[in-house]
């Protein structure tokens, strides 16, 4: 065995387990091999088991950058012809620099970022609370340490505002940016729901974490009541997560029930249940309408007229690509920036990944096809002529009252549904030709997640 530690991740959630750190929350010390970890451990954040990670490679060892890069008079990379350019540094961004990184120690990558490039795992936002977490406690990395870890270079706070793809260069305030191959890891953004009255404004949406903390400054301003809008997966969890740290949640959805894409009626009925008996209270088939402030509170009137009062509303209503930047660069954008199984864009030597990339009319905004895009990418810089595979993800909702594992069968498939349940939980298989092609798991049921996904994608 090796005597050097090594990292696992979880594709699920974006867990990274450091066998040097171990886990201390769940009983492992620090320098807890993996071998060495119980069966029984769960995924502090999603609760999949130890079979269920995957040997994070580290990045190559050799020197990195054999010449000097291209810097400006104050010392802020440039890039140059020879570069690779990656704009954005969320969990797609960061994500191809490490697999490009593996792949080639000498290869001068430069990460741009409006943000801060803090390295933290994103699905954590939604039960970081009731786990006693502050926003510091989430951040892995600071942007900087995390580019020098992969000998990258980083430019936070620099917005590129232009990508001339004839020139191969980004315009941003604070001067030009020349590339050889550029990577979009734009990310995306909440929807933004059409809400009246002089309230509207506030209605809190968070997708990162900045926004993140200005939620959690918010909650401690006297905040008892928080509505959600939207009882999509994001907006369950964060109704278990906030009603578990001791908040009143309301959740406010057009649809007739929770998670309405991804769970047939018979399982929204328990997880709406379980929700409901720990005091979440559903407001289905309805939207808000209009939010005012009235005094120290919010009146929040809905479709059907029904009127609230509330401190705080986080929306929760599904995110929206950011192409903007792309379409201006003259990229092809639908529902995203559109990429072919090679992840390349309609313009030379540009690719996309992540929440804002588009492969064959679907947005994969999940980690694990994420972190596949990302090896795609790093190996067809490299000319190895790699292909993203399309398929549903393996999906862990948080919801700790009702544990849920979704695989959802894929889309024009006509399937056959096999139940089997018992007092612990219940597993729900969709079926082709007897052959698995999709799951929903509940209960104990959901820790065979892992298992199920691997024997559908082998």
């Amino acid at each position: 065995m090796s005597s050097e530690y090594q990292r696992w991740v979880c594709d699920a959630c974006g867990y990274i387990y450091e066998e040097e750190k171990g886990d201390p929350d769940s009983g492992l010390a620090a320098g807890t091999r993996y071998e060495d970890i119980p069966d029984e451990w769960m995924c502090p954040l999603c609760g999949l088991t130890k079979s269920d990670l995957r040997l994070l490679p580290e990045p190559s060892k050799a020197p990195v950058v054999s010449r000097a890069p291209k810097k400006s008079s104050s010392g802020k990379c440039k890039g140059g012809d020879d570069y690779v350019v990656i704009v954005g540094a969320g969990i797609a961004a960061w994500s191809v620099a490490e697999e490009i990184r593996q792949r080639d120690a000498d290869k001068p990558v430069l990460m741009v970022t409006s943000c801060e490039g803090l390295s933290y795992p994103k699905p954590a936002l939604s039960t970081a609370l009731a786990q006693g977490k502050t926003v510091d406690d989430l951040v892995d990395k600071d942007g900087q340490t995390k580019a020098d870890e992969l000998g990258i270079d980083i430019r936070t706070g620099t917005r590129v505002i232009k990508v001339d793809t004839a020139k191969k260069k980004l315009t941003t305030a604070k001067g030009g940016i020349h590339y050889n191959k550029l990577i979009l890891a734009l990310g995306a953004h909440q929807r933004e729901l059409p809400v009246s009255g002089n309230a509207a404004d506030s209605v809190i949406r968070v997708n990162d974490l900045a926004a993140y903390r200005k939620f959690r400054n918010r909650l401690e301003d006297h905040v008892k009541h928080v509505t959600i809008l939207g009882a999509g997966l994001i907006g369950c969890e964060f109704a278990e997560d906030l009603i578990a740290s001791g908040y009143q949640v309301s959740v406010i959805d057009l649809a007739s029930q929770p998670m309405s894409a991804l769970l047939p009626e018979e399982t929204a009925t328990k997880l709406l249940q379980s929700l409901e008996n720990k005091g979440v209270k559903w407001l289905f088939n309805t939207s808000l309408d209009s939010l005012e402030q009235g005094g120290e509170r919010l009146r929040a009137v809905l479709s059907d007229g029904m009127a609230i009062e509330t401190d705080l509303v986080l929306s929760a209503a599904g995110l929206v690509a950011n192409t903007k930047l792309a379409h201006k660069a003259g990229l092809a954008v639908n529902q995203g920036v559109i990429v072919d199984r090679q992840m390349k864009t309609s313009q030379t030597d540009v690719y996309a990944l992540g929440d804002c990339a588009e492969v064959e009319g679907e947005v994969f905004a999940y980690i694990e096809p994420i972190r596949r895009q990302a090896s795609v990418i790093a190996a067809n810089l490299r000319a190895e002529n790699s292909s993203f595979e399309p398929r549903p993800p393996l999906v862990r909702v948080k919801t700790p009252s009702f544990p849920l594992t979704i695989c959802p069968p894929e889309k024009r498939q006509a399937f056959e549904v096999d139940i089997k349940a018992d007092e612990s939980g219940e597993r729900i298989d969709y079926l082709v030709n007897h052959e698995l092609v999709g799951f929903v798991l509940s209960g104990e049921a959901s820790k065979q997640g892992g298992e199920l996904y691997k024997q559908i994608y082998s």
